[in-house]
């Protein structure tokens, strides 16, 4: 027997085997190839009808979306919604307060400065308004009131 491997034997099972993966090798590029020409032609034959389903379902996602959106925004409006009246009622309070302090400082101002307030102007002008009914009601019907003569300017 002999012990030794046949180099001839090795060579071409090595030469058949290079072969049959090179075959193996063209006929997957092969196969890849016709895959992407098929891919192609289909494309080509149902691209619009493809592109309309894409949009298709992008509106209805985008449906769904906005749908879930707005129910996000109600729900946190109903959670925030009783804290911001909270809030709003406590801001009126204070601002009220804040006004009235406001409005009883200019009173006292005013008052240590001596200027009439609202109701003191009211007063006199009912004052003036009674005086000035006394004044006609004394002149009687006949008198008129008299008329102003303009003197002329002095030309400088």
């Amino acid at each position: 027997m002999n012990d030794k491997p046949d180099p001839l034997k090795a060579a071409r099972d090595a030469a058949t085997s290079g072969q049959r993966f090179s075959r193996g090798l063209a006929d997957s590029a092969q196969q890849i190839w016709l895959a992407g020409l098929g891919a192609l032609s289909r494309t080509q034959q149902e691209g619009g009808k493809f592109f309309d389903a894409l949009v298709g379902e992008g509106v209805r996602i985008q449906e769904k979306t906005h749908a879930f959106a707005q129910e996000q925004v109600q729900q946190a409006r109903a959670q925030t919604e009783p804290w911001v009246e909270v809030a709003r009622k406590r801001t009126n309070a204070a601002m009220g307060k804040l006004e009235q302090a406001f409005d009883e400082r200019i009173a006292r101002t005013m008052k240590r400065m001596h200027m009439p307030s609202q109701s003191d102007i009211q007063d006199l002008s009912a004052r003036i308004d009674a005086l000035a009914r006394e004044v006609r009601a004394a002149r009687g019907p006949a008198a008129k009131p008299r008329a102003t003569t303009k003197r002329p300017k002095p030309k400088p």
